[in-house]
């Protein structure tokens, strides 16, 4: 049997996915910028799911982010959406429920839809040398950007390595 259909059939769903995604959040207020990374991001051949990371300016925006992104499950299901501040500090991931918070055992991990639609998972810490095993993919930069927070990150990382 050969795999190729499928292969090239799971990675367009994936950019159909991303590509829906980005044309839902692109005039948010408060989004800066959104960076596919992971297995995704990279050459494997067969990514399991899609990672996204979405920098923003406030949390103002993040039920949109959570309702654009719940709009692209009937394209590709598995995914997860990294947000973080402009100064790439952690904030949880977006909650893919279209109620939040709700009675699931998800729900109680501490800190878990204090801000609506921003999910916690207990014990997890974001780590960048883990996250960074590749260079992201810009899919979107706010026309107000300079430059990538992303890609900085990573070359800041990239860098560090070396020295």
């Amino acid at each position: 049997m050969n795999k190729e259909p499928y292969l090239n059939e799971r990675r367009k769903q994936i950019q159909l996915a991303v590509e829906k995604f980005v044309s839902l959040i692109r005039d948010v207020n408060g989004v800066i910028e959104v960076a596919l990374f992971g297995s995704a991001a990279s050459d494997k051949a067969v990514p399991g799911d899609f990672d996204l990371m979405v920098f923003i300016e406030n949390t103002d925006c993040i039920s949109q982010v959570s309702k654009s992104i719940r709009k692209t499950s009937h394209i590709f299901h598995a995914h997860d959406v990294f947000v973080f501040d402009k100064n790439r500090n952690y904030l949880g991931r977006i909650c893919q429920r279209g109620t939040c918070p709700t009675s699931s055992v998800e729900c109680y991990v501490r800190d878990c839809g204090k801000i609506q639609y921003l999910k916690q998972i207990d014990g997890f810490v974001f780590k960048e040398k883990e996250a960074f095993i590749g260079k992201p993919v810009i899919v979107w930069l706010n026309p107000g950007q300079n430059e990538s927070i992303s890609q900085q990150w990573f070359n800041e990382l990239v860098k560090m390595q070396k020295t």
